[in-house]
């Protein structure tokens, strides 16, 4: 595999000294170095005469040094010693690693499920919820078998005398209905006029099977339970739960979405019992055709070499197959951009891969499928890319491609037939990128590029504080100065502190977004920040203040995604931000024993945190209003991404949020 020739860098493999063969242990991408790295520094010995290292001691340093101590500023004149000793010097101290056996793996896991166990250490509610989890689960399969509800099946799960309340309300009420689909809910007073509870297990089975009316013939019918509150009050034991079930019919897809409140009494196991349940809120949505959407992923790149023997064995096969030398990580993101690069009007798609692994461009045929032109193209770059950007820098009427990776922003120029020339190198002094964005922000007829940054490469003398983390890497706005003349190249001018953008900008920053929200002809910048406060930059002829706070959309939690959109149509684009929904967190965060060292407003934060996404309404005077909950789109789960887009092309802003976490074959993964 070949490595990109980024002038001016270089690649140099790092050795375990002593090891025969010189196993590789990691990787170091210098820049501002402008010659090959044939000869060292007069001033300082080769790395081979170094004192060796024991093969521990360099695992654990390299490994360090290729994530987070790379970076050297362009121009600056600096040895291959004297960075790789710097950082070899200033890593933690080596230990001794463990011989891996049978044995001490056992005993490892056995201390691991000690410490996550609740019983251990006082968190009683936590065991609640786990047993709670259990019977809703008995509870789900139930539904998924409507033939299967009756008094003896949930004589397991619930106390002779329990009490059920309507789960499906009669009186639902339609609140959308189109061609396509239909969303019915209960009324927001609760429970229909009249209802009488039913009581025990006859009655829970009545209350069940009207639950699973909607469900009758449904195929492939799945349930989860997310317990989000846990209350114990004596002998009184209460959860909240988000509930959800879907499946498949021959006319339609159906989904079920609501929340219950659950009474528990215990038996002399100590097992929980259900005592009564009542549905908080409920939705019903029947897709009329079925899927909105069909997976082709297949169909589409199947007919590609690279798609049968890379792209479609995913992460997990590569991992355990790729040298670390080349900063393939699990817990890593990367993205894709789509545009039309050979002006035939068809979409393609480029997807950014993890270290070691191509980035790919596929190319739009005229019968929808795709072909894999990454090499002829000259866009098959290994080094790990986070982000990639179509978009016309030049103003020539094509798009140029610009790239996130370690060290630099890479910016190539499109010949209009889809092959690229690398034409700009935008250096940081950091390398956890993230997010890329184009705009005008200065009304002078030509795109600038702004990056966003997580994690610092040098250590800040900062602290870290989960809640209003200020430790982050640095946001970057590149103005573009390209000349007229092509001879003089493509040039990019870093203007982040002449416009005032280096305020409040060490934030861990995971996107950005621009938008006109206060109609007044610039384009605005919102940044969301993985921990705590996110930033507003209101743009006034090309200088920037951070007005998030006067604003009211700080949006206190673990900022991934922003998108802009009118969704309520009254001419003022409103903010959707994507963030963290845990269950677990949720519950947590409100138990007396939870972080009891903190006020209690700090306490209130943390509980934010877990809530998930936001939504705020532009009110036209400069600020904001926070209605996610009462537009029911919050809970969008583990929400890594979060679009506005007219999906089913009505003239209104649907919402499209991108979740989940890393996905092995073990079940029990996150």
């Amino acid at each position: 595999m070949r490595r990109p020739e980024f002038p001016p860098l270089f690649v140099v493999e790092l050795l375990a000294p002593g090891v025969a063969g010189g196993i590789v242990l990691g990787s170091l991408v210098l820049s501002g170095c402008d010659k090959e790295p044939t000869a060292p520094s007069p001033e300082r010995e080769p790395t081979s005469t170094a004192p060796a290292r024991t093969p521990e001691e360099a695992y654990r340093h390299t490994h360090e040094a290729s994530r987070l101590k790379l970076i050297q500023d362009a121009g600056q004149d600096a040895s291959i010693d004297h960075v790789v000793d710097a950082v070899l010097d200033e890593s933690p101290a080596a230990e001794t690693l463990d011989i891996l056996t049978t044995q001490s793996l056992d005993s490892r896991k056995a201390t691991e499920q000690e410490i996550l166990d609740p019983q251990q250490d006082g968190w009683d509610t936590e065991v609640v919820a786990e047993k709670a989890k259990i019977q809703m689960k008995h509870l789900g399969a139930l539904l998924a078998e409507p033939a299967s509800i009756s008094a003896e099946a949930v004589a397991g799960i619930a106390v002779d005398s329990v009490i059920s309340h309507a789960l499906r309300p009669k009186n639902l009420v339609n609140v959308f209905t189109d061609a396509s689909v239909v969303v019915r809910r209960s009324p927001i007073n609760g429970a229909a006029p009249g209802e009488t509870p039913r009581r025990g297990h006859v009655g829970l089975t009545a209350t069940l099977a009207d639950l699973a009316v909607p469900l009758e013939g449904a195929r492939d019918v799945h349930s989860h339970a997310s317990i989000i509150r846990v209350t114990v009050d004596g002998t009184t034991i209460e959860t909240r739960a988000y509930f959800d079930a879907n499946g498949r019919t021959d006319t339609s897809m159906v989904e079920l979405h609501a929340s219950w409140i659950c009474q528990w009494g215990r038996t002399g196991s100590s097992d929980l019992r259900l005592s009564s349940i009542r549905a908080e809120d409920y939705e019903e949505v029947e897709s009329r055709g079925g899927r909105w959407f069909s997976d082709c992923t297949s169909a589409v790149l199947g007919a590609n070499r690279s798609f049968r023997q890379q792209l479609s064995r995913g992460l997990n096969h590569w991992l355990p197959r790729i040298g670390r030398e080349h900063l393939m990580h699990t817990f890593a993101r990367y993205g894709l951009s789509v545009a039309d690069v050979n002006g035939d009007g068809l979409d393609d798609v480029y997807a950014c891969q993890p270290g070691g692994l191509p980035n790919r461009l596929f190319v739009q045929n005229g019968d929808g499928t795709c072909r894999d032109t990454s090499s002829s193209a000259g866009v098959d770059w290994l080094d790990p890319t986070s982000s990639v950007l179509f978009v016309d820098l030049d103003n020539d009427g094509d798009q140029d491609l610009v790239a996130a990776t370690p060290l630099v922003v890479v910016v190539a120029a499109n010949d209009s037939t889809g092959k690229f020339q690398r034409t700009a190198f935008l250096p940081l002094a950091d390398i956890d990128l993230h997010a890329l964005s184009a705009v005008d922000y200065d009304n002078d007829g030509d795109l600038d590029l702004y990056v966003t940054i997580g994690l610092a490469t040098e250590k800040s003398n900062v602290e870290f504080v989960y809640h209003d983390a200020n430790d982050g890497g640095a946001n970057h706005l590149y103005r573009n100065d390209l000349s007229a003349d092509a001879s003089e190249g493509w040039k990019f001018t870093d203007v982040t502190k002449e416009v005032g953008l280096d305020i409040d900008n060490r934030r861990h920053s995971l996107a950005a977004s621009w938008e006109d929200y206060d109609n007044d002809g610039d384009p605005d910048l919102y940044v969301a920040n993985d921990y705590g406060q996110n930033c507003l930059y209101r743009n006034d002829n090309g200088k920037f203040t951070n007005v998030a706070g006067a604003a009211g959309v700080v949006d206190f939690g673990s900022g991934m995604s922003v998108s802009w959109g009118d969704y309520n149509q009254d001419g003022w684009m409103d903010l959707y931000v994507g963030n963290m929904f845990s269950s677990a967190g949720s519950r947590i965060t409100r138990q007396a024993q939870f972080q009891t060292q903190l006020t209690e407003p700090i306490r209130q934060l943390y509980a934010r945190f877990a809530k998930g996404n936001s939504l705020f309404e532009n009110l036209g005077d400069g600020t904001f209003r926070e209605v996610g909950a009462q537009t029911a789109v919050e809970m969008g789960r583990w929400a890594w991404s979060s679009l506005f887009a007219d999906i089913n092309n009505d003239g209104r802003e649907d919402l499209l949020v991108s979740n989940g976490y890393i996905t092995t074959e073990d079940t029990g993964d996150l």
